[in-house]
């Protein structure tokens, strides 16, 4: 799918990168009313954790999707 202004592709699975601030803001209230303590951690700091892992793995799939579209457009191109 083309963009009509420039002809690049636009690239929607860029969005997930919007999966972070979902996480870290709009589940706060939520993480925030929660007691139970794993690995003897409040459960606010294993949240933030778990944060961590969820934003790389948004960064990782948007690069290798970026990549592996980018890779599509330069086949028979010297």
């Amino acid at each position: 799918m083309d963009n009509e202004a420039g002809g690049t592709p636009i690239r929607w699975h860029r969005l997930a990168l919007l999966s972070p601030f979902v996480w870290q803001l709009g589940f706060a209230g939520i993480a925030n009313n929660i007691v139970w303590r794993p690995f003897g951690l409040p459960f606010q700091m294993v949240w933030q954790m778990a944060g961590i892992l969820v934003a790389s793995a948004a960064i990782a799939w948007v690069f290798l999707r970026d990549e592996a579209l980018d890779h599509g457009d330069n086949v028979g191109q010297p």
